[in-house]
């Protein structure tokens, strides 16, 4: 969990990164598509080509930056937080589509041959590349987690493929020089994997937020604590939590003593409601349902939310039945 960063810093953040990748990407693709070109090397400037694509994924998090800072609106009012896992999975199907056409290209040359030999600059280029990309995804990689953003995590990992693709053309380009000239398309080949591979991964975490799945277990524990230190909250029966961004939306059912009133049943809402956000900055919305705690009593299915906080144990979040809805009166709906 990191602390309280406003919609306007973790954009001046993360797009001072975003900016800072494009300009050192345009000096890399233009150093190796001309090393390519000079040193023969269609290896080299295939690379090149991959990295011209980290232009496209780092201009898709910039705007999905500019957009998600954007404050909740009438048509948006959860905020725009979700225009980060939209962009991360832009950015995973450009390394899908990017791994498939090294490895077609790669196939292609093994099946027509006809390899040449590629100049020492290819080689140099290959090293150079390897050394710029990694320390690329680092920083990137550390500024996502500060801020933590999808979006900004994808693109790092563009930068990881990047350098893997540079690894595997330094070896190709290395095997053509010392007389083995198949080495380059089959690590070609086994580079595109592994990109292909990683723009799968993003594409499915960034599906995961975009369907709402349940947060971190970390933040479930904070929450959870939280309530727990609040006066005159018997339980909590239910309890969801959904990234928007870099911040984060809370459901909770919690059970109070029946014979409070509603302005009491109210008083613990807010209460608790304060409490979560005083633990969890990155928490900028909370609904509390008031139940009474004999209704939970009848429904221990309800805790089953607990299950995941254990990492091994299953997925299970216990939603109200209809039975229930119709015949519990909400003493209190609480929402920000």
């Amino acid at each position: 969990m990191r602390t309280e960063n406003s919609s306007e810093d973790r954009f001046k953040i993360g797009a001072r990164v975003s900016w800072g990748n494009m300009i050192a990407n345009l000096g890399l693709v233009a150093f190796k598509l001309i090393a390519g070109i000079v040193g023969k090397s269609s290896a080299m400037v295939a690379d090149a080509a991959h990295s011209a694509s980290d232009l496209l994924a780092t201009a898709v998090v910039i705007m999905s930056l500019r957009v998600s800072k954007r404050p909740a609106d009438v048509d948006h009012p959860y905020g725009h937080g979700k225009a980060e896992p939209v962009a991360a999975k832009i950015v995973g199907l450009i390394l899908i589509i990017a791994g498939c056409a090294i490895g077609s290209n790669s196939a292609r040359k093994i099946a027509v041959g006809g390899y040449t030999e590629p100049g020492k600059i290819a080689l140099v280029a290959a090293v150079v590349s390897i050394v710029v990309k990694e320390a690329m995804y680092r920083i990137t990689a550390a500024t996502a987690e500060a801020i933590e953003s999808s979006a900004v995590m994808a693109e790092a990992l563009h930068h990881r493929s990047d350098a893997y693709s540079s690894v595997g053309t330094f070896i190709g380009i290395l095997g053509a020089r010392l007389g083995v000239p198949v080495l380059d398309p089959i690590a070609g080949i086994v580079v595109a994997a592994l990109i292909v591979k990683m723009g799968f991964e993003i594409t499915r975490k960034s599906s995961d937020e975009l369907m709402d799945a349940q947060a971190d277990p970390d933040t479930l524990r904070a929450v959870q604590e939280a309530i727990d230190s609040v006066e005159g909250v018997s339980d909590v029966h239910y309890m969801a939590a959904r990234r928007y961004g870099g911040y984060a939306h809370v459901d909770l059912r919690i059970g109070v003593d029946p014979s409070l009133s509603v302005v009491e049943g109210h008083n613990i809402a807010v209460a608790a409601e304060k409490a979560i956000k005083g633990v969890c900055p990155h928490v900028i919305g909370v609904m509390v349902h008031v139940d009474p705690e004999s209704v939970h009593e009848d429904d221990p299915i309800g805790h089953g939310y607990a299950d995941v906080f254990q990492p091994e144990g299953p997925q299970r979040i216990a939603q109200p039945n209809a039975a229930e809805m119709t015949s519990v009166v909400e003493p209190s709906h609480i929402r920000e």
